[in-house]
């Protein structure tokens, strides 16, 4: 029987889980193996000035034990390290539970309660291994934690510490275990959720520089190459080429959208000035998304100078595109804020234009240079016979003095009706699907072959095929 392939967002909440299971083990054994060095450094000075070196000794192999695990943990060998620090732990609390440990009417029994810490760390760290191991060794802590709690179970070898000692000594390892157990169990409850799990990965992402940038050309009435959009991709590791929309509202809900918005901008800005020196490409524009949070920073027109400043990129040659929804909220800000950006020369253009909250009230205020035509309403242009919205849009657009530009033009009768009735600018697939750096670059030297006879180039991975229509 064949059965589905999961789809590709149960396959990123597989190893986004799985990311955060070894995020899980590897903060709890840095915990674990913490607390055994320091708790065995406490005992082996106190012991050590006591004259006790047996119990030095012990010490001694908790504290080289607590050290490799941290060090193991550090490296991101988890199994080894967890199954170095299960082993020792149990043998040398049952040793100590009794042979030193005995509980007395003066002071009960202590070291029995790092079993319960251990159990937790258990029952996260193996449940990879067989069942037998996965659930075996967090049954025997909680079995031998409640031998120990329950019964006056010792070893008479003449090896009892003192009670006096025992009494204040209680005090310490009550506090060292359940401090160990509350941080376990914060670790678990921090990271309970897929979203964390997946914000996690995104982050990683960031830093490992999974992320990449494909190019969508723009094209005027002509057909000739005048800019791009750039569209931001996750090249996962094991998930291959991931879409914004699978990334890009995580990226907005946990606030992973500023980093996420700075790389791109700067990106951009690195990949004009690379063009400048190239005379085939030094004249396109790239457009950028900005996202709503970036707009409302505070900092945002210095971040956005301070990027241009860097690069050295003129400004006019980038484009920041905002949606219609990012304007409802504190108009007057945001247009002050546009207003200084045009002011340096950056040009401006509303995305999506026509889904959101479309009044020529606000677009009067706003310094925009460019309406972009949302692709909904380019698909339905020869479908319903209703073409008023989108001779609607262009009118407008002629009398703000605005660039037009159609985004999703998708066959030659849609691109045909646009460019008769003044429409500037064209995006979409007729004209070339997002490309890769080295595709788009080849696309803009070579725009008549890659036009007219589906020249294979790299797009998300896959070849582009000629379009059809």
């Amino acid at each position: 029987m064949n059965l589905p392939r999961p789809s590709a967002a149960a396959d990123w909440d597989l190893s986004a889980e799985e990311a955060l299971h070894r995020r899980r083990v590897q903060r709890m054994l840095v915990v674990g193996g913490g607390v055994m060095a320091v708790a065995a450094f406490w005992w082996g000075g106190y012991f050590a000035v006591q004259g006790a070196w047996l119990l030095v000794a012990v010490d001694v192999l908790i504290f080289a034990t607590g050290v490799a695990v941290v060090g193991l943990a550090w490296r991101a060998q988890l199994r080894a390290a967890s199954l170095l620090i299960l082993p020792v732990l149990l043998m040398v609390l049952t040793f100590q539970a009794l042979l030193l440990d005995a509980p007395t009417a003066i002071a009960p029994r202590s070291v029995h309660l790092y079993l319960l810490p251990l159990a937790v760390f258990a029952l996260v760290a193996l449940r990879h291994e067989k069942p037998w191991l996965a659930f075996g060794a967090p049954v025997l802590c909680l079995a031998l934690f409640l031998v120990f709690s329950a019964t006056q179970a010792s070893w008479e070898m003449g090896f009892q510490l003192p009670d006096a000692m025992r009494l204040w000594g209680t005090w310490i390892n009550a506090v060292f275990a359940v401090s160990t157990l509350f941080v376990m169990l914060y670790i678990l409850q921090t990271d309970a959720s897929p979203l964390t799990a997946r914000q996690i990965e995104l982050r990683k992402a960031l830093a490992r520089g999974q992320l990449v940038l494909f190019y969508q050309p723009q094209v005027d009435a002509e057909r000739g190459v005048v800019g791009a959009e750039a569209l931001v991709r996750w090249r996962h590791p094991t998930r291959g080429l991931v879409m914004p929309g699978e990334f890009i509202p995580l990226a907005e809900r946990t606030g992973l959208i500023l980093p996420l918005g700075d790389w791109v901008l700067a990106e951009a800005c690195r990949q004009l000035e690379l063009w400048a020196s190239e005379p085939a490409l030094s004249r396109l524009v790239l457009s950028v998304n900005v996202s709503a949070a970036q707009l409302h920073q505070d900092d945002f027109v210095s971040r956005v100078i301070d990027t241009l400043q860097t690069s050295g990129v003129a400004p006019g040659r980038l484009r920041l595109e905002l949606t219609e929804s990012v304007l409802v909220e504190d108009l007057q800000s945001i247009a002050a804020k546009l207003a200084a950006l045009k002011s340096q020369g950056v040009t401006l253009s509303l995305d999506d234009f026509g889904t959101g909250f479309s009044s020529l009230s606000y677009l009067k205020r706003l310094p925009l240079h460019e309406l972009k035509i949302d692709k909904s309403f380019v698909q339905d242009l020869m479908d319903d016979g209703d073409d008023t919205i989108i001779e609607s849009m262009l009118g407008l657009g002629r009398s703000l003095g605005l660039l037009v530009i159609a985004e999703g033009v998708e066959t030659e009768a849609q691109w045909r009706y646009l460019r008769d009735r003044g429409c500037h600018l064209f995006q979409g697939y007729l004209f070339s699907p997002p490309l890769t750096l080295e595709a788009f670059e080849a696309y803009v030297r070579q725009p008549q072959r890659a036009a007219l006879t589906g020249l294979e180039l790299p797009v998300e991975g896959l070849p582009i095929q000629p379009s059809v229509g």
